[in-house]
C-alpha cells in the first residue's frame, strides 16, 4: 500500500476530495494530514475520515523540521501532496523525499507563481493581466518557491465576465479533477 501525506493550511477541499478518491483503493491510502494551522477547516474534515492529523505551529515549519521529517519516514510515507499548504517546506524534508513532494499551485506557472502568490491573490493577477486562460500546475517542490519541475497543468479559459471568484470555481473544479489522477500516476 503506498501512503500518502497531505500538507494544507485551509478548508480542505483537495485533500477530502483525495481522501474519498482513495477510500476504498487497494493500492493508495491517505495517511495522514500534517497542518500548520490550529484552526483550520482541514483538520475537521479529516477527523471526519479518521485520518490522523499532526499540528505543527507555523515557527517549527521555519525551523529545521527534523521532528516532522522523521515522524513523515517512520509512517512509511511514500509522497507528500501540498494542497493549500502555506508554510515553506524546510530542506530537510526536501531533501529526504526528493522528488515525492508535489504542490497543487493554482495557475500556470511559471506565470503568477512565488512570493505572495496563492489563494485569491493569484486569481487577482490572473484577470488584472488580461490573461485568456489560467489553470493548475502540479510541480515537484525544490527550495524555490513555486520553481520545482512540473509534472502536470490543465487549462481553463479565462472570460472576459470573469471575476476571481468565478474565476477560483473555475480552477476548483480543475483541481478536483485532476490532482487525484496525477497522484496515481506518481505512484505507480
Amino acid at each position: 500500500m503506498k501512503k500518502i501525506a497531505i500538507f494544507a493550511s485551509g478548508t480542505g477541499s483537495n485533500a477530502e476530495n483525495l481522501v474519498n478518491t482513495f477510500h476504498n483503493d487497494t493500492e493508495i491510502a491517505v495517511d495522514s494530514l500534517f497542518c500548520d494551522r490550529e484552526n483550520a477547516p482541514v483538520i475537521e474534515k479529516m477527523r471526519r475520515h479518521d485520518i490522523p492529523v499532526f499540528f505543527f505551529p507555523k515557527e517549527e515549519w521555519r525551523g529545521d523540521c527534523l521532528e516532522i521529517t522523521a515522524l513523515l519516514q517512520s509512517r512509511g510515507i511514500d509522497l507528500i501532496v501540498l494542497a493549500g499548504f502555506t508554510s515553506f517546506v524546510a530542506d530537510s524534508i526536501t531533501k529526504a523525499f526528493d522528488r515525492r513532494i508535489i504542490n497543487l499551485h493554482p495557475s500556470l506557472l511559471p506565470k503568477f507563481g512565488g512570493k505572495g502568490m496563492w489563494g485569491m491573490n493569484v486569481h487577482r493577477a490572473v484577470i488584472a493581466a488580461g490573461e485568456k486562460e489560467s489553470g493548475i500546475t502540479v510541480h515537484y517542490v525544490s527550495r524555490e518557491i513555486d520553481g520545482g519541475e512540473i509534472v502536470a497543468q490543465f487549462k481553463c479559459e479565462v472570460t472576459p465576465g470573469d471575476t476571481p471568484e468565478t474565476l477560483v470555481a473555475k480552477i476548483h473544479a480543475l483541481e478536483h479533477r485532476h490532482l487525484p489522477s496525477v497522484v496515481r500516476s506518481l505512484l505507480k
